[in-house]
């Protein structure tokens, strides 16, 4: 019997399926899948495949943020019947939904934390609300540098954000700078090398997806969501 796969290749077996099947072409590819034939149908394709097991629920607790945090959601306005959203329409709806995220992190946040050190719960509020409006995303968390090349550099760690294909949204900009910072990939760095002077504004130095990091998340989530159904954890 083969072992269950690991957490991450779940995770990305599960986002490639989800992204494949969001259009046509990807429809027929993976009703094409064999086991490492050709011609099998999509039943038949499920039906050859064995059963993924996740045992005990801290792994189903993590296998379901590697689901949810880190491939759930795709490009922002480009899944099936999504009218593609730019920079500028970004800007504004985060501008419009800056208050309720603000409330919403507020109030379902641990009662002992800040909102200046409150980036998970920013990123969870953002994402609720923009999912309601059709536009999906998905968190990522790590450290990051602001202006990474002038003196105005502000360094985060740790950090939670949004991002889609196109963007990184970070709601929590909203307490330290009075506003949602909504930055276009391209003026984004995941290596120091990449910075480009005059033009990058964020540095992504480290980005996390272990266990650790995803159970965190997942935990967290679930406190997010009790409050906003107004329930207890372990009291439903």
């Amino acid at each position: 019997m083969k072992s269950p796969l690991p957490i991450r290749d779940m995770a990305r077996r599960h986002r490639v399926l989800i992204e494949c099947r969001s259009t046509a072409a990807g429809r027929r590819i993976v009703d094409a899948l064999p086991g490492k034939g050709s011609g099998l149908t999509r039943s038949a394709h499920r039906q050859s495949q064995p059963p993924i097991t996740v045992h005990s629920n801290v792994t189903r607790r993590r296998f379901i943020a590697a689901i949810l945090g880190a491939g759930l959601l795709t490009r922002v306005g480009t899944g099936a019947g999504q009218t593609p959203v730019s920079t500028r329409q970004l800007i504004a709806i985060m501008n419009r939904l800056a208050p309720a995220i603000e409330a919403l992190a507020a109030r379902t946040m641990p009662p002992d934390w800040q909102l200046l050190h409150a980036c998970l719960y920013y990123a969870l509020a953002g994402q609720y609300l923009l999912a309601r409006r059709g536009i999906l995303t998905h968190l990522e968390g790590g450290a990051v540098l602001y202006y990474p090349d002038t003196p105005l550099q502000h360094r985060i760690k740790p950090h939670v954000w949004l991002a889609t294909d196109a963007h990184v949204i970070d709601c929590s900009a909203l307490s330290r700078w009075g506003y949602i910072a909504v930055i276009p990939v391209q003026r984004v760095a995941r290596h120091p090398e990449e910075v480009i002077p005059g033009v990058t504004r964020l540095l992504i130095l480290e980005q996390r997806d272990d266990a650790q990091f995803l159970d965190y998340v997942a935990g967290h989530r679930a406190r997010f969501e009790h409050a906003l159904r107004g329930t207890v954890p372990g009291n439903e």
